[in-house]
């Protein structure tokens, strides 16, 4: 089974493009956003993301 691309995005935190793993999703007033976990084990930030603005 072939794996898949890492997912990447903006951490604030970083500042930095940074690989990220989606933790979970909720919707604040009728639009949807994953919640996005920072994969450097220094940062951890936790921040919701639009689904179509990740890098990969």
């Amino acid at each position: 089974m072939p794996r898949q691309q890492p997912i990447t995005s903006y951490c604030p935190s970083c500042r930095r493009i940074r690989g990220i793993r989606v933790v979970g999703h909720t919707t604040v007033s009728g639009d949807t956003y994953d919640l996005a976990r920072c994969a450097d084990r220094a940062c951890e930030l936790i921040w919701a993301i639009r689904p179509h603005t990740r890098t990969t």
